[in-house]
């Protein structure tokens, strides 16, 4: 097999498999059940700190309940039935009480006691077993097996005070390992460089020896990863879509639901010509793994990842026959969907006007300190970036992600539109790619704390863009505020009134030099909000949404925390400012319905037309999403010259009008999500 394979998004299935499975273990039966969810490709328990193959290298442990070569038997299996094997890895950890044996090659805490996770020892990357063992393992493995990859599991570089990483990180950075309580840009430079040098070398070690062998990083909330460098030494990107109800209490997980988008369009945006995959646990607790996840939730996350092209990867904690088996039929009807519908899943090219900037460096430097989660205090790029991702699901506009780092070789102007969410933290280079697009008739939308310092962090005090040429002023609170509404174009869609509600961080912009037309203004903040006194007095003051054309086009500026607000509290209004500043540029939004706002729609061309997915993320109030609120039918207008719609579920085709280049179809009703063909010639 060769690696073309990586161009179209793969069913992943994976086993997690207990040591103690292993007694009795058939590997037969292994690739009869993942060949009933439907998969192409099979994640294979393979070595690291638990070998599940009779290895030869004394410093890799084989599983002790291990009875059979199971990595060979399945591959064996797996490919007579065509299915691809990946081997997975995990070289973070060891066994308890080996550090006692070998204690040079574990993470040392600042006390100099051995770091564990899981009651595991953490594996330190500077020493023997990731140098040398490591190598010997895939030497032997690639040698014996025809493996199609290698995917490496929580696959990081943990914060070590060994003696050996005290003086790697002291003769590249001049400093040493900084404090447990402290981040510097040094030593994370160097934690991010070392492991995507590192992934290379795998990869090209994997190259001599099998050029169709695959490898996929992979953790859970990408720690301590430089991901533009990580998908470049890599063939594959691997991101998790788990949601669980209870998350990682170790390095928690995003709690939002388009996770799984998010992840999607990043792996898309970083390694193009690869679809991700996305792997989702089917446990309900993280650290309580044997709780299934409520069926919802599962094919909420499942749907989300195949609707933007991206591969499944689910995965089960042992065999089909589980304790909590509840979500394993659900899990089975959408695998064999996708399976079943294969040719609609491949080749999904983005229909996107819009597109949104994620910013690692913001995430790094900003206010959300390297945590995916986000966090509580401050609002920053990531709060941010949700909440516009939320309002732009909201509006019914397809959207895109694009990534900061290398913006000058993205084609932004393929973009009506380009909303960057407070990206606090930009470099020269892309500030000047945003620059030259809205100097060629792009329109850009920052807000928050838009360039305030450099992409690792520091405080610019200069401004670095010359379509938004201002820094912005210290945050300061702006509750009990109002927003004067200025903008005409804000005004009609808010119904003429005059004012909105403000709230959160404020920082505007520290001068107005250079011909702003002002859309919002601020009233306020009142300190004194009895009622008898709640009297909005204006004129507004300080900008709350500024413009100003620059070469052919317009850049636009909200200096508040906009859609981090609407993704904590879901305020409408915010919603309809974004809407309104969308309006001019992008135009109107390509799908229309009066299906509420927790229906999420993707759209994407197909050689063969169009097709559309509405995913439900309707559930209890004020509760997350657990088990979706079937809704009842709704009618559904899309602006493609479509002559057939086919609800890909049950192959019927759905009674289509046509009028004025849009086309409309109902839905009967929706579950948890429903995905529609849209053919342009009937055919099909």
């Amino acid at each position: 097999m060769s690696q073309t394979w990586t161009q179209q998004p793969a069913r992943v299935f994976q086993h997690l498999l207990r040591e103690s499975d292993a007694v009795g273990l058939d590997p037969i039966q292994l690739i009869t059940e993942a060949s009933a969810m439907g998969a192409d490709t099979y994640l294979c328990m393979g070595g690291g700190f638990s070998a599940w193959y009779p290895t030869e290298i004394e410093a890799q442990p084989v599983n002790p309940d291990l009875e059979i070569d199971l990595v060979g038997h399945v591959i064996t299996a797996a490919h007579e039935r065509a299915m691809r094997v990946i081997l997975r890895m995990d070289i973070s950890k060891g066994r308890a009480g080996a550090q006692n044996i070998h204690p040079d090659w574990f993470v040392r805490n600042a006390d100099g006691t051995h770091a564990t996770v899981w009651d595991m020892p953490q594996m330190c990357p500077t020493g023997p077993f990731w140098q040398v063992t490591n190598f010997a393992i895939l030497d032997e493995l690639l040698g014996r097996y025809e493996i199609d990859g290698l995917f490496y599991n929580y696959f990081y570089i943990p914060r070590c005070y060994c003696p050996r990483c005290q003086q790697q990180v002291m003769d590249a950075t001049g400093m040493p390992v900084p404090a447990p309580s402290q981040r510097t840009v040094s030593y994370e430079r160097w934690r991010q460089s070392s492991l995507a040098k590192y992934t290379a070398r795998m990869r090209d070690f994997i190259r001599v020896r099998k050029p169709t062998a695959v490898l996929v990083p992979y953790h859970h909330v990408r720690a301590g990863w430089d991901l533009a460098a990580m998908a470049e030494a890599s063939d594959l990107i691997g991101a998790q879509a788990s949601n669980p109800i209870v998350p990682n209490p170790i390095d928690p997980q995003p709690m939002w639901n388009h996770w799984a988008a998010e992840e999607a369009l990043v792996g898309r945006a970083v390694k193009p010509g690869a679809a991700p995959f996305l792997i989702q646990s089917t446990s309900g607790f993280f650290a309580s793994r044997q709780t299934a996840v409520p069926k919802g939730r599962l094919l909420h996350n499942l749907a989300l990842t195949a609707a933007h092209g991206a591969g499944t990867a689910p995965a089960i904690n042992g065999l089909l026959a589980q304790d909590d088996p509840r979500s394993m039929a659900p899990l089975q009807r959408f695998t064999q969907y996708l399976a079943k519908n294969v040719r609609w899943y491949h080749d999904l090219t983005s229909m996107a006007k819009l597109a949104i900037v994620r910013s690692e460096s913001s995430v790094q430097w900003g206010v959300d300190a390297g945590k995916l989660s986000g966090r509580e205090g401050p609002r920053g790029h990531l709060d941010e970036f949700r909440g516009l991702f939320e309002i732009s699901s909201a509006l019914r506009h397809p959207i895109d992600v694009v990534v900061a780092g290398d913006l000058a070789h993205t084609a932004l102007e393929t973009y009506a539109a380009i909303l960057c969410p407070a990206i606090s933290c930009i470099s020269d280079a892309d500030a000047a790619a945003l620059d030259n697009y809205v100097a060629n008739g792009g329109t850009l939308v920052a807000t928050g704390d838009f360039a305030a310092a450099t992409d690792f962090g520091a405080p610019r005090s200069n401004p670095v863009s010359a379509a938004l040429p201002s820094i912005p002023s210290a945050r300061r609170s702006i509750s009990g505020a109002y927003f004067e509404i200025r903008d005409d174009n804000v005004r009609s869609a808010m119904d003429g009134i005059p004012h909105i509600g403000a709230a959160g961080d404020f920082c505007p912009p520290t001068s107005l030099d250079g011909g702003w037309d002002i859309g919002l203004a601020l009233i306020g903040p009142f300190a004194n909000n009895a009622p008898e006194f709640t009297v909005v007095r204006g004129p507004g003051t300080a900008p709350g949404m500024l413009s100003r054309r620059y070469g052919e086009g317009t850049a636009v500026w909200l200096p508040w925390f906009i859609g981090s607000l609407y993704h904590q509290y879901g305020i409408g209004d915010y919603a309809t400012v974004i809407g309104a500043v969308l309006e001019r540029p992008v135009g109107p939004a390509p799908i229309t319905t009066i299906a509420p706002t927790s229906v999420d729609f993707t759209l994407y061309s197909h050689a063969a037309g169009a097709v559309i997915h509405a995913i439900n993320g309707a559930t209890a109030q004020n509760k997350p999403l657990i088990e979706c609120t079937p809704l009842a039918g709704f009618a559904v207008s899309v602006a493609v010259p479509a002559k057939r719609a086919v609800l890909l579920q049950t192959g019927e085709d759905l009674a289509l009008t046509q009028h004025n280049g849009r086309v409309q179809f109902t839905l009967p009703r929706l579950e948890s999500f429903a995905a529609v063909a849209l053919l342009f010639d009937g055919e099909g």
